[in-house]
């Protein structure tokens, strides 16, 4: 007997139901908040779609429809995760492809990694940005299964691997199984190919097969129809899970919208409300009975009926508008939790308050240390990509991809007033004044190229301006710079000590100008 395993969420998503046509349990407790958290960062249209406002009791479908026009989006959700990107892909990875850098196929397959002209950079960005909306995301390396004779006929032809993305809610089946080493290995993804109201088709991967299979609605899973089965020639799924952070659960992972979309969301209720008070206050509502000729407006004439009561006159009822302040707040307060909790307090919002250097400091340490997180889940990930790519050509993956694991986030203009104030303090240590210019340099300058041009001429000016004893350990005073006499007292000891200290005499120095010294420890 055929079991119902679709849910009205997939319903929902798809507008269709399937009987036999199994999914994950995970699937089917994430597919509905999948949807929510990418309507929060794509907006507009598709979150006003998603009414995800809430309606006021006795409001109208056409008032609730009106009210979702009238409402804007703040999208903190897309500021946010472009953000994010913006950081980690400031500095392109370097890549060292090992023994497939002589492959030809890699230059094409760099330049136009999706076979549709997005080349592999921009495709890692936007498989960054998916993972970061969803918690994951899927990759799939494949090659076209056309037989050709040679190698050059494959170039002519440009068939190669290339990736594509597909996102969660078209992932509705997968599986793994431990391998005798402890591994977790990826045996089983079904992805949906296309869809309509009464048809699916989708995709089968397992080690050894590739099946693509149709469904209709209502049909049983043995009535399947297979379109297509090829054998699997380099024995594992080809495909890869991009996680922005990792869960408990493998093969889900966790958004870095996941409390975010939930604030925007408040967000937005509260514009509504905003809106509401603001319409209402400044076009106030005319009372009045059905036989008086009125309309609200300036120099509008209302005309009453003669020896009518005058409890029953008309009147204008207005709001206050007094909760419009306490509104904006609210706004503000829930637009300072989101930054806390992306750490982006320093660099979202303009600081109206003092904030203390180590506050700061602490908030720039807090966004390093998760996008250095991020870009180590995207350095595996693009390595597993490179292995899949290098077994669809019959190679074996020795490269090396390396992500920026440090993101020099810093606020520019406390650092220029830091070093600005500690040059008024006059520093006479040669060594400490090219710290400070160094600091400023890195302030001042993003691109890589330009500063290290700019460190390597402040090395070469500072070597030509050492002098011609430079090679004396810095500090170290010559012998001849001050006066020694044997010192009698233990007042005038320790202060000639002090002094010889404080120009930097070695212990060998010191013991060498002042023999009494040892004497005085001697039994």
């Amino acid at each position: 007997m055929a079991i119902r395993n679709i849910i009205d969420a997939f319903d929902t998503l798809r507008k269709i139901d399937f009987i036999g046509l199994s999914v994950h349990p995970l699937w089917r407790d994430n597919i509905l908040r999948w949807k929510y958290l990418n309507d929060s960062y794509v907006g507009g249209n598709t979150y006003r779609s998603g009414e995800y406002l809430t309606k006021y009791v006795m409001e109208d479908t056409i008032e609730y429809h009106n009210r979702l026009r009238n409402t804007a989006l703040d999208n903190h959700c897309k500021s946010v995760l472009d953000t994010f990107n913006a950081f980690l892909f400031r500095v392109p990875p370097k890549r060292e492809y090992g023994s497939i850098d002589s492959d030809p196929a890699l230059t094409n397959f760099l330049e136009d990694a999706d076979l549709e002209g997005r080349s592999f950079d921009s495709f890692m960005r936007d498989v960054a940005t998916q993972a970061g909306i969803y918690g994951h995301t899927w990759v799939i390396v494949d090659k076209p299964n056309t037989q050709v004779g040679t190698r050059a006929q494959e170039l002519e032809q440009e068939i190669r691997p290339y990736v594509s993305i597909i996102t969660p809610e078209n992932v509705f089946d997968w599986s793994y199984e431990r391998q005798p080493n402890g591994y977790q290995k990826l045996v089983f993804l079904r992805v949906i190919d296309s869809y309509n109201e009464d048809n699916i088709i989708f995709r089968e991967y397992t080690p050894t097969e590739i099946r693509v299979v149709e469904a209709a609605k209502g049909q049983e899973q043995t009535a399947q129809t297979v379109l297509e089965s090829v054998p699997n020639p380099i024995g594992q799924v080809p495909a890869v899970c991009v996680y922005a952070e990792r869960s408990q659960n493998r093969g889900i992972g966790i958004s870095d919208l996941a409390d975010i979309s939930d604030v925007q969301r408040d967000i937005y209720q509260t514009a509504s409300e905003l809106e509401q008070t603001i319409r209402l206050s400044g076009h106030p509502s005319l009372v009045k009975t059905m036989g008086t000729d009125a309309q609200a407006g300036a120099g509008a004439i209302i005309t009453m009926e003669d020896g009518m009561d005058p409890g029953l006159k008309p009147y204008l009822l207005q709001p206050t508008g007094a909760s419009i302040e306490s509104l904006l707040k609210t706004i503000e307060s829930k637009v300072d939790s989101i930054n806390r909790m992306s750490h982006m307090t320093g660099v979202r919002t303009k600081i109206t308050q003092a904030m203390s250097g180590v506050a700061l400091e602490t908030e720039f340490q807090l966004l390093n240390a998760k996008l250095s997180s991020k870009a180590d889940l995207l350095e595996l990930a693009e390595e597993h990509i490179w292995r899949l790519w290098a077994l669809w050509q019959g190679s074996v993956w020795d490269g090396q991809v390396d992500y920026p694991n440090s993101f020099n986030i810093s606020d520019k203009q406390n650092t220029v007033q830091l070093v600005q104030e500690a040059k008024k303090s006059q520093p006479q240590n040669p060594a400490l004044l090219s710290e400070l210019d160094k600091m400023l340099a890195r302030a001042l300058v993003d691109d890589e190229d330009d500063l290290s041009e700019i460190l390597e001429d402040q090395r070469e000016q500072n070597s030509v301006a050492a002098p011609e004893g430079a090679e004396q350990s810095a500090g170290q005073a010559s012998p001849d710079e001050m006066t020694h006499t044997q010192q009698t007292t233990a007042p005038g000891l320790v202060s000639h000590l002090r002094e010889m200290i404080a120009q930097g005499y070695t212990n060998e120095q010191i013991l060498e100008m002042h023999p009494e010294l040892s004497q005085l420890f001697q039994s």
